[in-house]
């Protein structure tokens, strides 16, 4: 069963051996090696659950107004501290487009980092995407402030469209096999 702790300690780790490098310690001028407790305090982590619904070997995506940025991203969003995954998944989904998801897969399908640079107030941080199968009740789709459009990818066509920061990394992992199967 997937343990969303494990996997983020797991990150962090990766995180943690790739930011050890020298830096500027003192007001001297001289260099030393972070320590292990200055690095982990330095990672900050937002997670974002994610929904992948696929249909003909090409994947939903939600299309961002242009008052947030314009840009393709998968259908999905931040949680609400203490919230569920599955239900957050859900809330975001109708939030967005007005589309009511009927089931969210156990585990994820898909789990990557990105990191954001001058993003949201915060010189960086750390986004820790999960990306869940899930299926959808119908595509009655309602344009808002957050989302005017959706539409269905397939792995090459999403070499050739605006996707949002976080969501170039779907590029790598999207593989239509992977949803041969219609149980989630």
């Amino acid at each position: 069963m997937f343990d969303q702790r494990k996997m983020v300690i797991a990150l962090y780790r990766l995180e943690i051996e790739r930011l050890k490098k020298p830096r500027v310690a003192s007001l001297a001028g001289s260099s030393k090696m972070a320590s292990f407790e200055d690095t982990i305090r330095k990672i900050q982590y937002a997670q974002g659950e994610e929904g992948l619904f696929a249909k003909d070997g090409k994947v939903l995506l939600f299309r961002e107004s242009k008052k947030v940025s314009g840009r393709w991203e998968l259908p999905g969003g931040g949680l609400d501290f203490g919230e569920d995954i599955r239900e957050g998944l859900k809330r975001e989904v109708m939030e967005e487009s007005g589309m009511r998801v009927t089931k969210v897969s156990r585990m994820p399908a898909y789990a990557w980092t990105h990191r954001f640079e001058n993003h949201r107030g915060m010189d960086w941080f750390y986004s820790l995407v999960l990306a869940y199968r899930m299926e959808l009740e119908n595509f009655e789709f309602k344009i808002n402030d957050e989302c005017e459009e959706i539409g269905f990818f397939s792995k090459e066509e999403l070499n050739h469209i605006n996707l949002s920061e976080q969501t170039e990394e779907l590029k790598k992992f999207f593989d239509p096999k992977d949803f041969i199967s219609k149980e989630i």
